[in-house]
């Protein structure tokens, strides 16, 4: 039986709300401010600083592709990867995107360059930076539950569903629970 659009969605919510059930908001925006903190003291000035954030934010964003991709793998072949495959998919993911940094970073500098008030850019570099913090982890988190051995029988009711339903709502769904969990976040400017 395939499921419908409406239903892998509803399905994943589920799955996100039990995922991130344990999570406080405390802690999350604790451990987000601890990361853009650390950055901001490691920085010589403001433009290290916004130079960082647009590194970190392309090598996070390319990071989220590359997780989905994993999920794809697995939608697509209807199997389950090891925890190892998927650590090794992820691991030769990061170096690929380690080795393009310089034209990535240099793709994402463009982008928020359109952004003419600095202020305003360092403001959304933190924002985009702190959401795809959270959107990794919930990715992440999911996929190792995905994968477990105890929750295999429930995960393949999605080889059921079209592989770009199932994409497009844990991306659509991750980045909506990063932003909830994200609210009243505030990084001190």
């Amino acid at each position: 039986m395939n499921m419908t659009k409406e239903e892998v969605a509803r399905a994943l919510s589920v799955l996100f709300h039990e995922l991130t059930a344990h999570w406080t908001k405390e802690k999350i925006h604790s451990d987000v401010l601890e990361t853009i903190m650390k950055l901001r003291i490691e920085s010589a000035g403001v433009e290290e600083y916004m130079h960082g954030l647009i590194a970190n934010v392309a090598f996070a964003t390319e990071s989220s592709y590359a997780l989905q991709q994993v999920l794809g793998t697995m939608l697509q072949e209807q199997s389950f990867l090891s925890p190892a495959a998927v650590e090794k998919m992820m691991n030769e993911a990061q170096a690929r995107i380690r080795g393009h940094i310089s034209e990535l970073i240099s793709r994402y500098k463009t982008h928020f360059e359109q952004i003419h008030d600095k202020t305003e850019r360092k403001k959304q570099l933190e924002r985009s930076y702190s959401a795809l913090l959270i959107v990794n982890r919930i990715k992440t988190d999911f996929l190792f539950q995905f994968i477990h051995e105890s929750n295999q029988n429930a995960a393949k009711r999605f080889f059921a569903a079209n592989p770009n339903d199932v994409l497009e709502a844990f991306h659509h769904l991750s980045s909506v629970y990063a932003s909830r969990w994200l609210e009243g976040l505030e990084l001190h400017y």
